[in-house]
């Protein structure tokens, strides 16, 4: 499913556009973060735990709601949906952790010269996926899954 996504968000929509950013900052099952998106729409990111025992790496998704009155635009709210796994985790208790996170998100720029910086925000849940050796796959579902982070855009 992901890899279809991604071919066609990068065979139809993402050529066209050109707009990378890049975020640092923290989130509830993403710990805290560096992330990088390419897109203006539709957008394409990549995510990475810098602290946590986990150090999670994600893949998100990202479309960005039009403005209102000016439909090939993008606007401040969007809902995205990240997965993220514990490829660089550390000890025995990050074996096969894995993070299904849809959410809702704005943007805030901040108002100066050049109105690249800004504040991204985002609330939503999370499925969260872990192995137990003798009792094989553990589901849970947390009701609340929350993100802020500080972003440049080029």
């Amino acid at each position: 499913m992901i890899l279809v996504c991604t071919t066609l968000l990068f065979t139809s929509t993402l050529p066209a556009q050109s707009r990378l950013e890049v975020s640092a900052g923290a989130g509830l099952f993403d710990g805290v973060f560096l992330k990088a998106r390419y897109g203006q729409i539709f957008q394409v990111g990549l995510s990475q735990d810098l602290v946590s025992q986990l150090h999670t790496t994600g893949l998100e998704f990202f479309y960005r709601l039009p403005r209102r009155g000016v439909p090939g635009s993008a606007g401040p709210f969007y809902v995205m949906c990240g997965i993220s796994t514990t490829l660089f985790g550390k000890g025995y208790d990050t074996f096969e952790q894995s993070f299904l996170y849809p959410r809702l998100g704005r943007s805030f720029l901040f108002h100066g010269r050049s109105s690249r910086f800004g504040l991204n925000a985002e609330l939503g849940v999370t499925v969260h996926r872990t192995t137990n050796p003798p009792e094989g796959y553990i589901t849970e579902l947390f009701p609340i899954s929350v993100s802020a982070g500080f972003f440049y855009r080029f």
